[in-house]
């Protein structure tokens, strides 16, 4: 670990060479895109980097595996320097294994922040926590995960929802009489993470989503509006597809597991189209069991292959 911690300083000296003025209003910073390698490969990849990004804007945060001598860097970096990035990292570290992707609105939202911070601290939440030596048989790792916590009767299609003030209510509603916690304290949980930023995510997604007291086991829901909602998403598009998180107070890392699991699913056109195309719940269901298939490659940049998981930063749930 010595030899990480003396790369990790050097890197965290890096300085950028001023922007030209010219470039300021391009705002290129529009992809993030994660990679685990060895340490040493760290400080060439930064110097290739700071030479292919001149004049463009760009960031690398690193965080440590523990008990390797690997790294998890998230990038970001123009668009059209992901490639060449991409490239740079298959000739520097031909190990290296790439993670998420995603393409970040000009104005993300909190909500967005929420998803790629998640991504980033549900990774080494996995990694920290200890093996289950005493696990009972049958007993399932996954089960923090949407597809084990979304059964077909908390799938909502087409439901008749006016605004985002009555969707909460109906999530409040539906939480009372399935799961006995008071549509208030549900409601005033989605509201208060709301006044925080928007949690629409642009391209029709949003994921309102809280932390309960009196909440004994995470709850999931699907909902689709009959008419998509107005959700103050970057994109300023309407929201048609909402994925509620409720978990018990205090379970941070279920949290964000499950916003991680948000964050891979939903980023990707391909499970969109094919989720709208979904007609029954059973069929929503399915959908989010067989992901894998589902989801194809990633949308946001078409040209990149994700060879494996890797994650590194902080939530605001």
């Amino acid at each position: 670990m010595t030899k990480t911690r003396a790369i990790l300083r050097a890197i965290f000296g890096i300085h950028h060479a001023p922007e030209p003025a010219s470039r300021r209003h391009a705002a290129s910073r529009s992809v993030m895109m994660r990679v685990t390698l060895d340490a040493q490969h760290v400080t060439p990849l930064r110097r290739a980097l700071t030479r292919d990004c001149a004049g463009q804007p760009w960031t690398i945060r690193i965080a440590t595996l523990p008990h390797t001598e690997r790294v998890q860097l998230s990038l970001y970096l123009p668009k059209d320097a992901v490639n060449g990035a991409i490239q740079q990292v298959t000739k520097i570290a031909p190990a290296a294994q790439f993670g998420h992707l995603f393409e970040i609105p000009d104005t993300p939202t909190d909500g967005w922040r929420d998803l790629l911070r998640a991504t980033s601290w549900a990774h080494a939440a996995s990694v920290l926590r200890p093996a289950k030596t005493t696990a009972r048989a049958g007993e399932d790792d996954g089960i923090d995960t949407l597809d084990h916590l979304l059964s077909a009767d908390n799938v909502l299609l087409d439901a008749d929802i006016a605004d985002r003030d009555a969707l909460f209510a109906q999530l409040g509603a539906f939480c009372e009489s399935r799961y006995g916690v008071p549509a208030g304290q549900v409601i005033d949980g989605l509201n208060t993470r709301e006044a925080l930023g928007s949690t629409g995510l642009g391209q029709g997604v949003a994921v309102p989503h809280s932390q309960i007291a009196g909440l004994f086991s995470a709850v999931v829901l699907y909902v689709r509006p009959r008419v998509p909602l107005d959700f103050d998403a970057p994109d300023a598009k309407p929201v048609s597809d909402v994925i509620a998180l409720l978990v018990p107070e205090g379970a941070n890392t279920m949290h964000l597991n499950l916003l991680a699991d948000v964050a891979q699913r939903f980023c990707n056109q391909h499970f969109r189209e094919r989720l709208h195309a979904c007609g029954s719940a059973s069929e929503v269901c399915r959908l989010f069991a067989n992901a894998a298939e589902a989801s194809g490659p990633p949308s946001a940049i078409p040209h990149a292959t994700s060879r494996g998981d890797a994650s590194g930063a902080q939530l605001r749930a």
